[in-house]
């Protein structure tokens, strides 16, 4: 789990919210504070309850609850009042602001997370929010971010691509979600190559599963990819990512009513996916 700091930045128009103790309901490790209950007993517009906010919706973000998140995020920040924290929360908030299809907020907090990332002086704040950087959080990070990064801002694209190439992944998780990245960079066949190490190390693996079958279908091979889809929805079947995959390998081998009745299992797993929201272009095969 991800703790965040108590050293949090309101900041309204150009003045600074004042920095006042949390109350003792807020006080404690991320794992063990109720943080409904910080909330109630800070009160809205104190970076106690901001805090509290973050910390319910970095819980929610964990999860895979991404509807939650962004209601709790958008809690944290009142109106006129804008949010600094770490890089964590950035990196998040970010991911979840692209999900829900919010994209100009996403490339937002993704600059902003890059900048932090490599320590740019314009976003220095204060020392205690800071965390060590190594290759670990760098491939954490940059996993979340390199897609909002590579449609919204090529001049800070290119490097944060670089860095991440250069980035080590030898676990089944890094290949899996590095390929994740890729595929969404359009870089389909580096794609391939990680995702299929993926699978031959966890060939059990919804995740890996899934990736690997999307990967396929986004590179034009849909048939291959449909094994891979259905084993993936067997496995985790009330997960909306794995039944949006199975949905368009449908729609791609031409299994319209199919498609669709996956992709309306995705919507209602997950309201707030942007993408589940698009049709999919499907031409039945007689």
């Amino acid at each position: 789990m991800i703790e965040l700091a108590f050293i949090l930045a309101l900041a309204t128009g150009s003045s600074q919210v004042q920095e006042v103790p949390p109350p003792p309901a807020c006080r404690g490790a991320f794992e063990t504070v109720d943080w409904q209950a910080c909330a109630d007993a800070a009160g809205q517009g104190t970076p106690a309850y901001a805090l509290a906010m973050i910390n319910l919706g970095t819980r929610a973000y964990i999860e895979g609850d991404y509807a939650s998140a962004m209601s709790f995020y958008d809690k944290a920040q009142q109106p006129g009042q804008s949010i600094r924290s770490d890089l964590i929360f950035h990196t998040f908030r970010g991911d979840t602001y692209r999900h829900t299809g919010r994209e100009a907020e996403a490339l937002a907090d993704a600059r902003l997370a890059w900048l932090m990332l490599i320590e740019d002086p314009s976003v220095a704040g204060d020392p205690r929010d800071r965390r060590p950087i190594d290759d670990g959080l760098r491939f954490f990070v940059l996993v979340r971010i390199l897609g909002i990064l590579k449609t919204g801002d090529a001049a800070l694209f290119e490097p944060a691509r670089a860095m991440f190439i250069a980035l080590p992944a030898e676990s089944a998780e890094d290949l899996s979600n590095r390929a994740g990245a890729l595929e969404r960079l359009g870089e389909f066949d580096a794609a391939l190559v990680d995702s299929k190490r993926a699978v031959d190390l966890q060939p059990d693996d919804p995740g890996a599963l899934n990736n690997h079958c999307y990967i396929l279908i986004r590179a034009g091979q849909a048939e291959r990819g449909l094994p891979y889809c259905e084993r993936a929805v067997a496995l985790v079947p009330e997960v909306a990512p794995v039944r949006h995959s199975y949905a368009s390998a449908l729609a791609a081998l031409g299994r319209c009513g199919d498609a669709d009745r996956q992709l309306a299992e995705a919507r209602r797993l997950d309201p707030s996916g942007a993408l589940y929201r698009q049709p999919l272009a499907c031409t039945p095969k007689p």
